[in-house]
Order: structure tokens, then sequence, then C-alpha cells
């Protein structure tokens, strides 16, 4: 082969050489192509198969579902069947079947005793904890809002931003497909505070001025000036609010350097009743309201109703309120200046005042509340077209110093009833009812139940007429609750005296109420007192404590207890704890409320700080869960009665170690145990040896009901008094 047959041979092979990579990267493509086709073709089945499985699956949730339904309709159906003649018979109301009012009743008063354990109680974690699981289990849909609407004002009455996003929230739920004007008015106003204290103001002000243009409600003006950041705007607003009543609106005087609430006036009017009419006797209870009280007494002097006589009661001030008292009696005769002999609270004040009332009516206004001018008349407008009426109230609103309104506790409203506005017919009342009882605070309602006693309810009116009085509400108050406040429930002290007077007032037919009782009608609580006990580093001090849930029947081996320590001379106190227990009743057995004396035996509350030589502990079960109203306590002994075991395997009464953890965190001491009795004492060895490793056991049982011996109880309290007696007297 020659030269150049070679070399084309050569460059030929070297050219096949240089296609081959080319070639097989082609090959490769394909595969690679193959393969991503393939994978595709997989994918593409996997995800037919998924969708085929979320088809099977949602079909199969439907059949579920639709199974439940027919269940519940099967059952609902039976149940109806089983109805018909409790129906016929007219034993069952018949709305419970198609009534949407009817069913949003029965929701509610399903939550009242989930409220009462809440509120009055203090079983705040456990009480909010059920409504909340309640709330995600329950499938009946009016249950569901009416829980999600507590929750909500549970939470928008904390005032906290956490609370109002909170709030926000369960509203959302409980205005699902809700179409009641009132409900959705109420909600709104939950609503707008909430974004208030969230700091969008202007979302709550769209919210209800929205609102306005079909609902010219009172309550939605208060809460627009609510969402006002000037104190102007907040009087444009409360002035809509007043117009709705035909009331003159509110201005501010030109006085400089006080707050907007000590300036508050309306423009002159027109006095309408001269000397000629009825003389009204206005009383007002004062005590260091050297501020307070010039708005009070201004505003009466400035009342429409021309005849008065306005009785300012001094309550043994240290600041300058009787100077200041001094000076209107000295400007206007229908100011008469009084005083208490010493320091009693508002009411003994007001019984003063009321033995020397001349008015052919009374009435009261409070040292801090400023009364619009037209209040006098239009309560008394209504006492003289209705005679057959003893007594009246009007409405009102609280105002913060720069006049922002404050709800109180109130579900959606901040206009109601003011039970310190009461007007009454002098010589009817005096003759029948008497005075106000002598305590220092809360009694306003006791007077009110002893009218409607004598008079009837139809005889004592609280008229809607839209806010005549705005009491200040202090802003450093808004949030922090006072022991002994209202905060739109009842709980401690006020929940106490409440039950104390209606037991009273169901035992008795004598009403009347002298100016100052021999004997006491009924026990309060310490913190009530007109003349308050004198504390040991400022805690009252007792023999013995017992705590117990009072409510409980019958309550025979506690009476005895209590008797004996009566007749050992020894000073007790009752400290009411309970058991969750939604069955339980709302008041304390009458039993034990025939004891307490207000002296050897007596009622602890919420809000006092406690010391005692003895703590018996009835029932340990009670400290199962957290309860906030009860009274700071500090025991030198403390002894636990087991008077029934925790509960076999699977049935659990009570947790002993959670309970034992509470009252150790209660009491800030270790307490001893005591089985009532030798079969609770070998249920605990035999089924909860483990959990008595964190209980002290004692070696001797107490004393079942049984086998009670008033001799051995007084030896226990003895021995028990020197247990911790350094140098171990006998």
């Amino acid at each position: 082969m020659n030269m150049h047959g070679r070399r084309a041979g050569y460059m030929m092979k070297k050219q096949t050489e240089m296609n081959k990579p080319e070639e097989q990267n082609t090959a490769l493509a394909d595969q690679l192509a193959e393969l991503e086709a393939d994978l595709e073709k997989k994918l593409a089945k996997k995800k037919a198969k998924q969708q085929s499985l979320m088809e099977y699956k949602r079909e199969f949730m439907q059949a579920q579902h639709l199974i439940k339904k027919l269940a519940k309709y099967k059952r609902e159906g039976k149940s109806l069947i089983r109805s018909i003649p409790a129906y016929a018979l007219g034993r069952r109301n018949i709305k419970q079947v198609y009534s949407k009012a009817y069913k949003r009743k029965h929701a509610e008063n399903q939550l009242k005793k989930y409220k009462k354990h809440l509120y009055d109680l203090g079983f705040i974690e456990k009480a909010l904890a059920d409504l909340q699981q309640l709330l995600v289990t329950t499938d009946n849909n009016y249950l569901k809002k009416a829980i999600a609407w507590e929750l909500a004002l549970w939470y928008a009455n904390k005032l906290t931003k956490d609370s109002a996003s909170m709030a926000l929230k369960y509203i959302a739920i409980s205005m699902d497909k809700e179409n009641n004007q009132e409900t959705l008015r109420k909600a709104a106003i939950l609503k707008a505070e909430s974004y208030e204290l969230l700091g969008e103001q202007e979302k709550g002000m769209r919210l209800i001025t929205n609102l306005l243009v079909s609902d010219k409600h009172a309550d939605l003006y208060v809460a627009a000036a609510n969402l006002e950041r000037t104190i102007e705007g907040r009087i444009e607003w409360i002035n809509k609010c007043l117009a709705l009543y035909e009331l003159q609106e509110i201005t501010l005087s030109p006085d400089a350097g006080t707050g907007a609430y000590y300036r508050l006036r309306t423009n002159p009017i027109q006095r309408k009743h001269a000397a000629d009419g009825p003389k009204v006797s206005i009383i007002i209870p004062a005590y260091n309201s050297e501020s307070g009280i010039r708005v009070a007494v201004e505003s009466m002097l400035a009342q429409t109703w021309d005849n008065l006589e306005i009785l300012v009661v001094d309550d043994c001030s240290t600041d300058d309120t009787a100077k200041v008292i001094a000076e209107y009696a000295t400007m206007d005769e229908r100011v008469k200046q009084l005083t208490t002999p010493k320091n009693s609270g508002p009411y003994i004040a007001r019984n003063i005042a009321l033995q020397q009332a001349t008015g052919e009516f009374v009435t009261i206004n409070d040292a801090d509340d400023w009364s619009h001018p037209e209040k006098i008349e239009r309560q008394m407008n209504h006492l003289m077209e209705q005679k057959d009426i003893i007594a009246n109230t009007s409405e009102h609103a609280r105002l913060t110093e720069e006049l922002k309104p404050y709800r109180r506790g109130m579900p959606g409203r901040y206009i109601f009833s003011n039970m310190s506005s009461i007007m009454f017919r002098r010589e009817p009342v005096l003759e029948k009812v008497g005075y106000w009882d002598r305590v220092r605070f809360a009694a306003d309602s006791e007077f009110k139940n002893r009218l409607i006693a004598v008079f009837g309810k139809e005889a004592v009116v609280d008229l809607k007429t839209g806010p005549l009085s705005f009491p200040m509400q202090s802003s450093g108050s808004l949030t922090a609750s006072s022991a002994f406040g209202y905060n739109g429930f009842l709980m401690g002290a006020r929940k106490e005296y409440a039950e104390s007077y209606r037991f009273y007032h169901n035992q008795t037919d004598t009403f009347y109420m002298p100016i100052q009782p021999e004997i006491k009608r009924y026990p309060v609580p310490e913190p009530m007192w007109p003349e308050r006990e004198e504390k040991q580093l400022g805690k009252r001090h007792f023999d013995i404590v017992f705590i117990s849930d009072l409510r409980s029947k019958p309550n025979q081996y506690i009476v005895l207890q209590i008797k004996a320590l009566q007749e050992m001379g020894m000073r007790t106190g009752l400290i009411q704890m309970g058991q969750y227990d939604l069955k339980m009743p709302k008041a304390i057995d009458h039993s034990i409320r025939e004891l307490l004396d207000g002296d050897s035996v007596q009622m602890l509350v919420y809000g006092e700080r406690i010391s005692c030589d003895i703590l018996i502990v009835n029932d340990p079960a009670i400290f199962e869960e957290k309860q906030r109203y009860v009274p700071n306590l500090d025991a030198k002994v403390v002894r636990i009665i087991i008077n029934q075991p925790p509960g076999n395997r699977g049935d659990k009464n009570y947790d002993l170690r959670r309970c034992s953890r509470h009252i150790e965190e209660y009491t800030h001491t270790k307490a001893k145990w005591y089985p009532i009795s030798e079969e609770v004492r070998y249920n605990l060895l035999e089924n909860h040896r483990k959990e008595l490793k964190s209980i002290p056991l004692s070696t001797e049982n107490w004393m079942s009901e049984k086998s009670w011996n008033q001799m051995s109880f007084a030896s226990f309290i003895e021995n028990w008094l020197v247990d911790e007696n350094p140098f171990k007297l006998e």
C-alpha cells in the first residue's frame, strides 16, 4: 500500500475513534430518556393510585359521617317518639323540637354550672380547661357557640393584649352564622374593645360605625367613645348616646389644671320644678373625697328638680373633705353637713343622714359620682306618676378621669342599672323596712331585697333611663381585681354576705332594720364589719380552722365537731373549699349556716389573712383542683382527715400526691394524715402503698361519725396543740 493509502486509512480509523464517544453519548441520552419516560409513567401511576386512595378515603369518611348522622337521627327519632306522650301531656315544651331561641337558651343553661365554678368558686384553671375541651368535642352547634361566647367574655374582661387576641378568636366561633341583632351588637362591642387593646382603634371604629347604620343603640355610641383618642371625640359620641334619651348634652368647664372628669357639666337647663314640688333628700356619704366631693355636690346643685336637701356625711376623713363640705354648706342652704362619730363605712353614714332627712323622697349619690342635671327629675316623674311604686333606680356608665368608658365585666354593655341611685318614698320605707345594714360595702343589694320582700317585686322598678350618672373608674383599677370589689359576679366576702342575708330573709317574717340593732340579724365576713378587728402582723388568729366542702349533705359530722369546739371555748374559723363537682349545691348547707354566729364560729373569706394553731382538712379531695377565692392562711399544725381512699385501680376519686402538694403549697406546713377508719387505712396500704410515700400517715385513726366521742375529740385537739412544743410538754 502506498504512502497515500496508508495515510487515508489512518485518518479514517482516527475519525472512527473520534465518533465513538458521540455515539456512546447518544446511546446514553436515549437510555436516559427512556428511563425518564418510564419514571414519569410510574409517577403518574403512583399519583393516580394516591388520588384513587384519597377518593376512597373521602368516600369512606363521608360514609362514616353519614352513618354517624343516621345513628344520631335514629337516636333522636327514638327520643322524639318516646317524648311524644310528654309533649302531648304538656310535661315537655314542644319548642325543644324546633325553636332556635329555646335551643340557644338551653345551651346557655347547660353552662351555668361551669360559670359558677369559674367565677364564684374560683376553679379557674379547671373550669377553663373543661370549657375548652367541651368546645372541641361537642357536636351541638348551639352549645359550641355558647361556650365560645363565655370564653370570649372571660378573655375580653382580662383587658390585656394577649387576652384580646384570644377573645377575638372565640368571638369568631360564637358569631358563626349568627343573625340575632342584640347578640351581634354585644359581640361587636367586645371585638372593638379587643381591637383597641391591640392598637387597632381604626378597625374597631369601622366595626362600630358600620353597625350604627342599622342599629342606633346607646351602648354602641359609648363603645365608639371608648375608641376615640381625644376627649373632645369621646364627648361627641357620649352626647349622641344622651340624645337617644332626650338628655341635655355634656360639656367641659374651662377650668385648667384638672382632669376632664372633674370638669363635667351641661349647658344651663331651665328648672322645671320650683319649690312647690315634693322635697327630695339626697344623701352623699364621703370619705377622703376632697376632689370627688366637689363633682358630686355641684352636680346635685345643678339639678333641674329644685326642691332638694343635700345631706353630705363626712365619715371621719383624714384629708380636707370636711372643709370642702363646709364651703358648700355656707354657699347654699340646701347643703347640710353631717359627720359620723368614727369611721364606719358609707352605710352607717347613710343611716345618720336618713334619720335626719325631711324630704318626701330619698335618694343616694356617691361621693365621686357626677350625675346628669335631669337625674332627680326623671326618677321623680316616674314615682309621681306611679303612686303604687315604692322605689326606682336609674342607669349609669362608668368613666375614667379622661372620660374613657369602662364596661366593668358586663357582656357587651356599658350602660346598666345603678344600685346606689335608688330613690324611695321615705315614710313608708322607714316605717316597714328601716335602715341600711351596718356593713362597709355591698348593702345596697340587701336593702333592695328587703324592699321587695315587704312591698313586692312590682313595687321596685329599675328604669331604663340611659346614663344619668357617670361614676368615676380609677385608671389604676381597670385590670386590678380587688378581693372585695365587684367585677360582674359575686365571690369572696360579697358572695358570703349575699348567702348569709338571703338565708336570714328566707327564715324570717321581720324585715325591719333599726338604725342600731340590739342583736346581729345574721353574721357577715370581718372585712365588712364597721369596726374591724385588731390584727397581729396583719392577720386574724383562730384556735381551729376547718377546711371542708360545706355544701355537702349531710354535714352532721362536721356539726358535731364545731359544737364540741364551741363547748371547749375554741375560736373556730370555717373555709369553704369544694370539690370540682358540677352537681353539688350552690350554697352552704343550712346545718352549717345555723352554727355561724360571727364570733365563736366565723366564715373566713378571700382577701383575709388568717393564722391558726390547728388546721383540719376534712377531705383531701377538695385540694385536687386549685381554687383562687380562699383566704391567705398560716397554720402551726395541719391535720388531714382521709374520709375516703383515692379509689382502687381505674377508679380514682382523687390524686393523693397532687392533693398533698396543693395542701403544702397553700398552708406552707407539712401535714399529718389520719385515716378515718381501719377500713380506709387497709385500703390505703393495700392499693396505694407507693403513693403513701408522699405523705406522713399517722399511726392513729381519726374518729368516724359512728365512733364519735366528744372526749376523744377533745383529747385529739389538746394533743395536737402541744405536738409542735419543743419541750414536749404534756
